[in-house]
């Protein structure tokens, strides 16, 4: 009768440590992809900020070359129209 509960007692031990052993690897898996989550959310970023810096160029460029032009009042009843244009097609 004492060799079944000294099996029970030795499963129970294989089994602690095994969920021992689980509880470890999760903390460690967690904080290795809470790592790569944070790198991978900076190099979104990056990728965004990029272009968004050179788009802002562009603009800033367009709307210095439509502040030297004659026809500037022209050029913005166009882009009024163009823009209404768009509205009512909706």
């Amino acid at each position: 009768m004492d060799k079944p509960m000294s099996e029970k007692e030795m499963l129970l031990t294989m089994l602690t440590d095994i969920y021992d052993q689980l509880e470890e690897l999760e903390s460690v898996l967690e904080a290795s992809f809470s790592d790569l989550r944070i790198g991978l959310e900076e190099e979104e970023l990056n990728k965004l900020t990029v272009p968004k810096q050179k788009l802002s160029a562009i603009e800033e460029e367009i709307g210095h070359l439509n502040l030297n032009t004659p026809n500037n009042t022209e050029l913005k009843q166009n882009h009024v129209s163009g823009r209404l244009k768009l509205e009512l097609g909706f």
